[in-house]
C-alpha cells in the first residue's frame, strides 16, 4: 500500500503467478490502479461495500484509493493462478495521449462511478492467451527494458479489453451476495468512520453482542474491525491531502483522528511517510 512504491515503479507486472499457499488477503488500498486477472481459482471480493463471487476468467479493476478485500480458496485440488497489474494512472496516461479513444476509455475506468469493476465475460480464453503469450515472450528481457515493456503491454491490454468492456451490459453483472455479515459492517464503517468508534453501536446494528461481533468478524476476515476502520480513514486522509488545501490537522479531524499527533503516527505507519511528505508527492489522479 506504500505510496512511494508506486512512484519508484510506475508500472509493475506480476503475470501468471501461482499462489500455492492458503490465500487470505486483508482489506487494503493502493494509491494507483490495481488490476487482477484470475486465470484459475474461485473466491470472493468486497469492493464498494458489496461482495462478489470471482472465478477463472474474472477481471477485477480497482481505482486509486479504493479499498478492497479479496479471498481465494486455495488447496491441492483448487489452484489459484493470477496476473496482477499495478500502475500510476497519471504516468500511464502520457502513453495513451496519442490514442484518444483509449485515453477516454481509461479515464472512464479510473473516474466514473458507473464502472462495472468485476467483469466475467471479457473473452476469457483470448485474454488468458494474450497475457500468457506476453509473459513467455518478454520474461527473459533485460531489466533495463522493463518499463517500456510494461507500458507496451498495458497499451495492448487496454486495446484488447476496450470493445469488450464497452459492450458488457450492466444487467449481465453477476449478482452480489445478499447482505453478508462482513458487508454490513463495512457499510457501517463507511458511514461512521469520522466518529469515535463505538463497538456497542455497531453490534446493535448487526444484532449481536459486542464480543460476538468482533469474534465473527475476525474469524471471517483474519483482521479486526479496527483494522478495517483504519484503512477507511487512511483512504479519506489520502484523498483530502491530495485534493484539498486543508491543514494536516483538519485532514486528520475529517478522517476520524481528532488527536493530531496520533493521526501523524498512524498515517506514517500505514502509508510509509508523513502526511506532509505524502502531500508533497506528485498527484496520482489526473
Amino acid at each position: 500500500m506504500l505510496f512511494a512504491d508506486t512512484l519508484r515503479r510506475p508500472i509493475e507486472l506480476q503475470l501468471v503467478v501461482e499462489r500455492a499457499a492458503p490465500y487470505k488477503e486483508v482489506f487494503h488500498f493502493h494509491p494507483g490502479v490495481e488490476i487482477f486477472y484470475i486465470h484459475e481459482g474461485v473466491g470472493q471480493v468486497i469492493v464498494e461495500q458489496q461482495m462478489h463471487e470471482v472465478k477463472s476468467g474474472t477481471l477485477l479493476f480497482f481505482r486509486p484509493f479504493q479499498p478492497h478485500y479479496q479471498q481465494m480458496e486455495v488447496g491441492p485440488a483448487q489452484p489459484y493462478v493470477r496476473s496482477l497489474i499495478k500502475y500510476n494512472p497519471t504516468y500511464f496516461s502520457e502513453f495513451l495521449k496519442p490514442f484518444p479513444s483509449l485515453y477516454k476509455f481509461h479515464d472512464y475506468l479510473c473516474h466514473s462511478d458507473s464502472v462495472l469493476q468485476i467483469q466475467h465475460r471479457l473473452a476469457p480464453e483470448q485474454l488468458d492467451r494474450l497475457i500468457r503469450d506476453f509473459n513467455l515472450r518478454f520474461k527473459s528481457r533485460p531489466v533495463i527494458d522493463d518499463l517500456e515493456r510494461n507500458a507496451l503491454f498495458l497499451l495492448s491490454f487496454f486495446h484488447f479489453i476496450q470493445p469488450l468492456w464497452q459492450s458488457y451490459k450492466e444487467a449481465e453483472v453477476q449478482k452480489t451476495m445478499t447482505d453478508p455479515f462482513v458487508v454490513r459492517i463495512l457499510k457501517w464503517i463507511d458511514e461512521y468512520y469520522q466518529e469515535e468508534f463505538q463497538l456497542e453501536a455497531l453490534a446493535h446494528v448487526v444484532h449481536l453482542s459486542p464480543n460476538h461481533t468482533s469474534y465473527l468478524f475476525q474469524k471471517t476476515t483474519g483482521k479486526t474491525i479496527t483494522d478495517f476502520l483504519t484503512i477507511r480513514r487512511m483512504k479519506q486522509a489520502s484523498m483530502l491531502l491530495q485534493t484539498t488545501a486543508l491543514s494536516i490537522q483538519e485532514v486528520g479531524e475529517r478522517s476520524g483522528y481528532p488527536n493530531f499527533s496520533y493521526f501523524c503516527q498512524a498515517f506514517k505507519k500505514h502509508m510509509g511517510m508523513t502526511p506532509g511528505q505524502f502531500r508533497s508527492q506528485p498527484p496520482m489522479l489526473e
